[in-house]
């Protein structure tokens, strides 16, 4: 499969080599990284990217999922042209800002008051240090294969052995009150949070776990932990920089009918432009107040760039729209996304190779094996089918990052999933072919 990407690809090549010698590794994001190198991308419209070789790809990537309404949407375009000759930043607030606040707070059940910052790293950054003040407490349970961004204290158990943190140079005491247990295991929780007694601050979790394996929340494992929260005095948290706006209008904490006490927005919040923001209960935000001048005070700085008035403006025009149009958009979004894991699921199994679609909503991962409930079984997948997948249906111009979730968009068509899904039973019918020619079982590329 690399022959053929790499066929295709010869300006992204070129570019990589320029690129490493700029920045470390030739990337500003380690999930942009993947082998043999990653595509450039010259321009984005609708559900279409296209390379520095002129090649048209259909993107299930979508900026992170940031990417609701599609690339450079007309509403976000619209909003953002007059605003530049306005200023493209204050320092300062601005109408802006309020009145994305609040439409955000008419949305987002827990959103009772917020505070906006520039990425969702720091958002899930500022929702400890809120936790932990309100409580008076210090431990934070997080759930195995959980990505909340590269923030020092929650930087640790995201990928196998799920046991250390993911870099070096984080010292072992500043993780040393943060607990990893197995996602969608209520009973882990509970013991967790006996161990724990009496200086548990906060459950903090995504809904659907993103790096982890695309894996969504079992509904009762959700209300469990809210119960097993309230029983103990404990903050329930979510992390909604994925889910937020995209399960449902409200987030998953509507989707799912489960409110928790605070939670982390980012990605389509801002409208393609960077945003973060972390919300909850008023009591618990309050503590940010920096006229109450409280012995508990938690500082929120937000950033030089927090609500800036270009993020502010796009991601203003992208929760209107998707307010006054979440009748048609979201039961589109969730029938595109059902389309594509069915269709992939079955583009597989035609082709006699086993495979598992998670995800919920717009949300998808493809795992060759059986379905993952946790991210300890989603690691056990052969990685290299996984990449060797993606670099298949690159070649084919279609836009998957190897081995993270995918997202569908408004601009997404049934056109678009159709070929998904045949590219997918290419693949499959290949490793097929590839499988039995081996006296050794599973190949891998």
């Amino acid at each position: 499969m690399a022959r053929e990407y790499e066929a295709r690809t010869r300006g992204s090549e070129r570019l990589f080599e320029r690129a490493k010698k700029v920045f470390a590794g030739g990337v500003n994001h380690n999930a942009r990284f993947y082998e043999p190198y990653p595509i450039f991308v010259k321009k984005a419209k609708g559900q279409h990217i296209w390379d520095e070789d002129g090649h048209r790809y259909t993107d299930y990537w979508m900026g992170h999922m940031a990417l609701i309404l599609g690339h450079s949407p007309k509403v976000v375009v619209d909003a953002l042209r007059p605003q530049i000759a306005k200023g493209t930043h204050y320092g300062m607030g601005s109408r802006l800002s309020v009145e994305l606040g609040e439409e955000i707070q008419g949305t987002v059940p827990c959103a009772e008051a917020m505070r906006f910052c520039n990425t969702g790293a720091e958002a899930t950054m500022y929702l400890v240090r809120l936790a932990r003040a309100y409580t008076g407490r210090r431990v934070v349970i997080k759930m195995a294969g959980g990505w909340h961004g590269y923030n020092t204290q929650l930087n640790m158990g995201v990928h196998t052995p799920f046991d250390r943190a993911e870099s070096a140079g984080i010292l072992e005491e500043e993780q040393s009150h943060v607990r990893n247990v197995r996602f969608n295991d209520l009973d882990a929780a509970e013991s967790e949070l006996k161990r724990a007694e009496g200086d548990a601050a906060a459950i903090f979790l995504e809904p659907v776990l993103g790096a982890g394996g695309c894996i969504p929340a079992d509904r009762d494992y959700l209300k469990g932990l809210r119960e097993l929260a309230d029983s103990r005095g404990v903050l329930l948290c979510f992390d909604e920089v994925i889910t937020g706006f995209r399960l449902a209008l409200g987030g998953a904490q509507e989707w799912y009918g489960v409110r928790p006490d605070l939670a982390a927005f980012g990605k389509i919040a801002g409208g393609g432009l960077p945003i973060g923001l972390v919300c909850g209960r008023r009591e618990i935000l309050a503590l940010a107040d920096p006229s109450r001048k409280a012995a508990n005070f938690v500082s929120i700085g937000g950033g030089t760039f927090s609500e800036n008035p270009l993020s502010m403006a796009a991601g203003l025009a992208t929760v209107r729209y998707l307010r006054k149009n979440a009748k048609s958009v979201y039961p589109k979004l969730d029938r595109v996304g059902k389309e594509t894991r069915v269709g992939i699921d079955k583009a597989f199994a035609d082709a006699g190779v086993e495979a598992h679609t998670t995800g919920a909503g717009s949300l998808f991962l493809t795992h060759f094996g059986k379905e993952p409930k946790n991210a300890e079984e989603a690691a056990g997948e052969d990685k290299g089918i996984v990449s060797s997948y993606a670099l298949h249906l690159m070649a084919s111009g279609t836009f998957l990052l190897p081995g993270h979730p995918g997202g569908t968009s408004t601009a997404h068509t049934s056109e678009d999933i159709e070929e998904l899904a045949r590219e997918s039973g290419t693949f499959g019918e290949s490793l097929r072919e590839r499988r039995q020619q081996s006296a050794f079982g599973p190949v891998s590329a």
